[in-house]
């Protein structure tokens, strides 16, 4: 009996041995049964979100797109009802990023952006005066914004933020013109990390990274050597100079009236590409004008607008007819003259009369001509009015500091092609 009793003694201890071994199997060494979603790259979200100051959120898309201001980011619920249409209010692309530019003629054109600071482009971007330059086999193109339909990158898109949606909660959607190709991003179901076993030892990255090793004078490098970064040397040539520094006659001339209203002639735009004769337009004291760039044949080159309006370009503040006596034939002439404010050249307003040939207003013209070796001559226009205008020409910017029409000198700040590489030189006429 007492043998019996130890033995019932011993076999009970060792059941609760096994019994504690397979408790400790399956706590530690079992896999761990967490069920939520493995965030991969393929699986990330379509595009960056953030908030940016101004009361504007900022969007960086992962994949390239055509959306310009103007063009819509939709904001939906689940079930793809849509809450709001958000505006594209300004784009931004990256210096020296590759784009595809559709020009409104069918052609498309591929490049490298030359400018060195970021490109912003607002709602006005068609009405830019500086072309956009694009840097392609060793060669600057130029192209009239307002030839431009669209640009293919993967730049910023910037809108402003809208005050009573969180973003982050709902779907955003992403539409283009119709008459352009269209891109499309949703954001998915917000995926969650998945808490993985150490044991699985299991990885998307390479454990070992191998180090980009540069060979320099016949030594190994794990760097540049800074003067094999920069691609100018110290002593390269400036690369522009001044070439034309004259007072121009004044485009528009007093040329008939009817009643109170002048008629001015615009010797810069002929009726059409065949006709020898300029446009006449008619401009009504007291109202702005400026330039009509959706002119066609036979319309005026001039057309109303608002003081506020940033493009405005005359108004005739007076007119007047009046007689006078001519000094040789002793008859009397009538005379119209009119007040005009030119808000492009700035300064006191300027009497034009009928009887002026030629009416010179401060209208400078300036030209200089830009020499980089290896790359095609190209000459430049601008006016005394154009301070701050800046010329995209070889993977360098020139930016017109100054104009002083006293010595007819120009200050000019070059930069590049390198970031550091600063340079600022007085330009006179040869």
């Amino acid at each position: 009996m007492n043998k019996l009793k130890d033995y019932s003694h011993k076999l009970l201890l060792a059941l609760l041995v096994i019994l504690l071994a397979c408790l400790f199997a399956v706590t530690f060494l079992g896999d761990d049964q967490t069920t939520d979603i493995n965030l991969s790259l393929d699986d990330a979200e379509p595009f960056e979100l953030r908030t940016v100051n101004g009361g504007y959120t900022e969007i960086t898309l992962r994949n390239s797109h055509q959306l310009m201001p103007g063009n819509s980011v939709s904001v939906q619920e689940a079930n793809g009802t849509e809450l709001d249409a958000l505006k594209i209010e300004e784009v931004v692309f990256r210096r020296k990023s590759e784009v595809v530019v559709f020009v409104k003629n069918g052609e498309q054109i591929e490049g490298r952006l030359a400018n060195q600071e970021d490109l912003n482009l607002r709602s006005d971007w068609t009405k830019q005066r500086q072309p956009l330059s694009l840097s392609k086999d060793r060669k600057i193109i130029n192209i009239p914004f307002s030839e431009i339909e669209s640009i293919k990158s993967d730049h910023k898109i910037l809108f402003k933020t809208p005050k009573n949606v969180d973003l982050q909660d709902f779907r955003l959607s992403f539409y283009q013109s119709k008459d352009i190709q269209l891109s499309y991003f949703e954001m998915p179901e917000r995926p969650q990390w998945e808490k993985k076993s150490l044991d699985n030892n299991e990885t998307k990255y390479d454990l070992f990274t191998p180090p980009v090793i540069y060979l320099v004078d016949g030594k190994l490098s794990n760097t540049i050597p800074r003067e094999s970064l920069v691609n100018q040397k110290s002593d390269e040539k400036f690369g522009m100079e001044l070439i034309r520094f004259s007072n121009e006659p004044y485009p528009y001339k007093l040329v008939s009236w009817i009643g109170e209203i002048p008629y001015f002639e615009d010797t810069q735009t002929r009726q059409s590409a065949v006709s020898s004769s300029f446009v006449r337009n008619r401009l009504e004291v007291g109202i702005p004008y400026k330039k009509n760039t959706q002119r066609a044949g036979g319309q005026p080159s001039l057309v109303p607008t608002s003081l506020e309006d940033n493009e405005k370009e005359l108004v005739v503040e007076k007119f007047v007819v009046q007689q006078y006596k001519d000094e040789k034939s002793g008859g009397m002439k009538i005379i119209g003259r009119a007040l005009v404010k030119d808000f492009k050249l700035g300064g006191k307003s300027f009497e034009i009369n009928n009887q002026m040939k030629e009416v010179y207003a401060g209208n400078i013209k300036i030209e200089v001509r830009m020499t980089l070796d290896e790359i095609d001559d190209k000459v430049f226009t601008f006016t005394t009015s154009d301070v701050g205008i800046s010329f995209d020409f070889g993977d360098r910017v020139y930016t017109v500091m100054k104009i002083d029409e006293a010595s007819k000198t120009i200050s000019v700040k070059k930069k590049g092609p390198s970031q550091d590489q600063h340079v600022e030189k007085i330009l006179s006429l040869p």
